[in-house]
């Protein structure tokens, strides 16, 4: 029983020879589980066991009907592959979010820099070096991107341990057992994040270096 005094199961395990003797079901066995060792082919054993029982009560070799089996091992690549594959459509799905967000920063800091032409011409026109305009548009990009990813961060997070919670209450899920987010995972973020930031920042860096001090005091 559970700590709540519910009753998880139902089974008990004798030995075969008393369980025929209680009964009297002689040597008839309906179902047998078979576990391997350690570096054994779960297929090739399969296939022996099979031919076996196939051989021992003279079933045809090719009669597939005859004797059913449960795979824990096929269902086990089964469900393995499923989430192979939901991993590769998340991080498709991820790419595509990520290049939206540079797209959207890259606008919104050509449009910065739009508004900013005067000031940026004054400061050309004082002599300050070009590579300080494009560091700060560049810096500002970053910011904008760290700030955005980090958000998405945080909700991520408190989603997972939502469903954390939910799956406590509901009670124990061994496929799903404590979800989490990892060190790395957020780590790799932050330095893709980075990187997106400075991408973003580039056309517009590169479009402020090229106002020139006389148009950009003429800007209205």
């Amino acid at each position: 029983t559970d700590g709540d005094g519910e009753e998880i199961q139902k089974e008990i395990y004798i030995p075969f020879t008393a369980f025929s003797q209680a009964f009297n079901r002689a040597d008839n066995v309906g179902w047998m589980a078979i576990t391997a060792n350690d570096g054994t082919s779960i297929t090739q054993l399969k296939e022996r066991i099979v031919g076996v029982v196939k051989e021992k009560h003279k079933i045809h070799p090719d009669d597939a009907r005859a004797i059913g089996y449960f795979d824990l091992y096929e269902q086990y690549n089964r469900v393995e592959s499923l989430f192979g594959a939901m991993r590769i459509i998340a991080y498709f799905v991820g790419i595509l979010v990520l290049l939206s967000g540079i797209i959207g920063v890259s606008n919104i800091m050509l449009i910065v820099v739009k508004e900013r032409t005067k000031e940026i011409g004054i400061r050309r026109a004082l002599g300050e070096h070009p590579w300080s305009i494009k560091k700060q548009i560049l810096l500002e990009s970053v910011f904008l991107t760290l700030i955005s990813g980090m958000a998405g961060i945080v909700i991520g997070a408190l989603f997972i341990y939502g469903i954390n919670a939910i799956l406590e209450m509901s009670g124990p899920v061994d496929m799903f057992m404590n979800p989490s987010v990892s060190l790395g995972v957020v780590s790799g973020a932050l330095a893709i994040l980075m990187t997106s930031g400075l991408l973003a920042g580039f056309i517009p860096a590169q479009s402020a270096l090229k106002v020139k001090p006389i148009d950009a005091l003429r800007t209205e």
